[in-house]
């Protein structure tokens, strides 16, 4: 764990100044080494004293702040090693135009508060890709840990953003769980290296499915592309999903177990929810009704389930592939799908009866079985 992750912009500074402290007081004194009179070596000729300090002070401070903020360690060192180049060359240069100046004490400063900022950069509390890998690590891709080094995201507060949530369900085995337990680990592996190529943040992943947050740090997260990244897992690896959309909390938990990044609100529970709905409806992919109409230019869905949440009627579409592959059945699902959510059990049960048999739909088939079972209970036998 690193500590105070919450107060890293503050850390990073008094870094810097005490990395520059440390360089002023060594250096300065090499002011007058050169002018005592026992002093057998290299006599560099000090002219103004006052401007060689003050040219010290703000190149120590400036490349330790360099140095210890910039997140890539080559492009430390480069600039690091530029600015002392540059320094050294412009004081020759001014030396030639008769501005005679001694490059020792400012260089020294340069060079002893660069060496520290660099040796606090490589510890865990100065590295900023340590800190990236602690809190995020292997919840996203490594090409995105890359790409995203030089933000400060990781230094903001808890912050509010809309992101889609997308909970994925491992499918089940013919032979128990034990035989499962193995392919779930494959599978959440699997899972990862297939969500995060879309930009996923993996927020939980257990025996029983996995969250991924899109959206996350200003990503872009189009429906219709989640759609499709969700679609082709669960035709995939079988189970199934669920996503939903809306404003969600994200910011460092400092949990009992670890330091992360993590997401938080409504859009979590409501994916949860909505893929155990899946699970029990034997749907694929489920979405709620405004994420349906946004994709409907590209996909068909059908109506599943009428659905209380938290107080609010959603009405939950199941995504039954491209709307390029559209097979002709809607129009005899949503004849069913109407007689059974207004009480019409046996034209119901008949209904969804003959689409079991006809397209082996296993979602068919439970709103057969739970029609019948409707029709018994208010027929009273």
């Amino acid at each position: 764990m690193i500590p105070l992750m919450k107060n890293v912009p503050a850390l990073h500074l008094k870094a810097a100044l005490i990395c520059a402290l440390v360089a002023i007081v060594l250096a300065l004194p090499l002011l007058w080494v050169p002018m005592l009179p026992g002093w057998p070596g290299w006599r560099p000729p000090v002219v103004n004293p006052r401007v060689e300090a003050i040219l010290a002070v703000f190149l120590a401070l400036w490349v330790a702040w360099c140095v210890v903020d910039i997140p890539r360690r080559g492009l430390k060192v480069l600039i690091w090693l530029a600015t002392l180049w540059l320094l050294g060359g412009g004081i020759w240069l001014a030396g030639l135009y008769g501005y005679v100046a001694s490059p020792l004490v400012p260089m020294t400063a340069a060079g002893l508060a660069g060496a520290g900022a660099l040796a606090f950069s490589f510890t865990p509390a100065g590295s900023r890709r340590a800190r990236w890998r602690s809190l995020v690590g292997g919840r996203v891709s490594p090409e995105f840990l890359h790409l995203r080094m030089d933000e400060h995201h990781l230094e903001d507060g808890p912050r509010g953003e809309i992101l889609a949530l997308a909970e994925i369900l491992w499918p089940g085995h013919p032979e128990g769980e034990h035989a499962a337990w193995k392919e779930k680990s494959e599978l959440a592996h699997r899972a990862a290296r297939h969500f995060h190529q879309a930009g996923g943040y993996l927020e939980r992943c257990d025996g029983e499915g996995a969250l991924f947050a899109f959206g996350l740090w200003g990503q872009p997260a189009p429906t219709e592309e989640l759609v499709r990244v969700l679609w082709a897992w669960v035709k995939q690896a079988g189970g199934c999903a669920a996503l939903s959309r809306g404003e969600c909390v994200s910011g460092v938990g400092n949990f009992p177990a670890e330091v992360r990044w993590t997401v938080g609100g409504t859009p979590l529970r409501r994916a949860r929810r909505m893929a155990a709905a899946a699970r029990g409806y034997a749907a694929g992919l489920l979405v709620e009704e405004a994420l349906a109409a946004e994709v409907a230019a590209g996909w068909k869905s059908r109506r599943m389930a009428w659905w209380d949440f938290e107080g609010e009627r959603v009405l939950l579409h199941e995504v039954t592939g491209p709307a390029a592959e559209a097979d002709g059945v809607s129009a005899p699902w949503d004849r069913a799908w109407d007689a059974f959510w207004e009480g019409r059990w046996a034209e119901a049960e008949n209904a969804f009866g003959a689409l079991a048999r006809e397209r082996d739909d296993a979602a068919a088939r439970i709103f057969a079985l739970r029609s019948a079972a409707a029709r018994r209970t208010a027929s009273g036998l």
